[in-house]
C-alpha cells in the first residue's frame, strides 16, 4: 500500500501523531492529503478568525 493510501486510512490526529515520522514525505500540495491532514488536528471551540488574526483562544485573565 502506498504512503499516501496509507495516510488517509488515519481516522484521528492522536494516530497521526504516533505515526507523523512515517508521514513526512508525503506531497502537502495535494489537495486531497491537506484536507485530510487538517481534520485531523483538534479543533478549538472558543477561537475564531477575524481578518486573519485569531482571537479568543484563551478566556479572559482575571487582574489580582
Amino acid at each position: 500500500m502506498n504512503l499516501k493510501a496509507e495516510f488517509m486510512k488515519i481516522t484521528t490526529y492522536q494516530e497521526y501523531d504516533k505515526r507523523r515520522d512515517e508521514f513526512r514525505n508525503l506531497d502537502l500540495h495535494d489537495s486531497e492529503v491537506l484536507n485530510h491532514l487538517k481534520e485531523l488536528y483538534p479543533k478549538v471551540d472558543n477561537s475564531d478568525f477575524e481578518n486573519g488574526i485569531i482571537t479568543e483562544v484563551y478566556g479572559k485573565a482575571s487582574l489580582k
